[in-house]
């Protein structure tokens, strides 16, 4: 009797090794899955500033161009001390430099070039002679551009094709005008009485 009961504690000790091994692998785990064609990466910019945090997503995509499962993404960064990527693709801008960011899809892999400079300060001057100098410039948001003329009648005109530039500055030959930007975008400037002769200033 004793040895009956022996072997039929060991038989459902065995059956529940033998269930607790079954199952094939992490839920995770792309095996199975067709692999894509082709791995997109969107992201909202590539030119970022310090301190900057961004949300980055991933598609996989068939050969006829159709959006597939794939699973998802797993995100890399080139360079960790310019660009952190969260597991999600939430991107963190931590130094100025560049660094490339790669999304792995059931092993197919889309990449794409940022780069990250400083953030830009509240107040930032630009020389207007014969030329503007910078031409680029970047400044914070609700931050103010000194344009210094010295002595060269220039005019400021802001293109209407970007929503949210300040007013323009009419004809000047000395002194300083300024011009706050309270909207976050890219503004080109230009003065129209020296053809070719233009600017541009990053809000962010």
């Amino acid at each position: 009797m004793t040895t009956r009961r022996t072997w039929r504690a060991l038989s459902l000790g065995a059956a529940l090794l033998l269930a607790g091994c079954g199952g094939g692998g992490d839920a995770g785990d792309p095996t199975g899955v067709a692999v894509p064609a082709q791995v997109r990466i969107i992201t909202p910019a590539t030119e970022l500033f310090v301190g900057q945090a961004i949300q980055l997503t991933a598609s996989a995509f068939d050969g006829n161009g159709e959006d597939m499962p794939a699973g998802y993404p797993r995100w890399s960064s080139s360079d960790t001390t310019v660009v952190q990527l969260s597991e999600t693709g939430l991107l963190n801008a931590m130094s100025p430099g560049a660094a490339t960011l790669r999304a792995t899809m059931a092993g197919r892999s889309a990449t794409v070039n940022v780069s990250v400079e400083e953030l830009p300060g509240f107040e930032v001057t630009v020389q207007v002679t014969a030329q503007f100098t910078p031409a680029s410039i970047a400044v914070r948001r609700y931050g103010t551009v000194r344009f210094v003329f010295n002595g060269i009648q220039q005019n400021v005109t802001f293109s209407t094709a970007f929503p949210g530039a300040p007013t323009n500055i009419p004809n000047t030959t000395t002194g300083t005008v300024l011009r706050r930007f309270d909207t976050i975008g890219d503004f080109r400037f230009e003065s129209t009485g020296s053809p070719g002769v233009a600017g541009f200033v990053r809000v962010r």
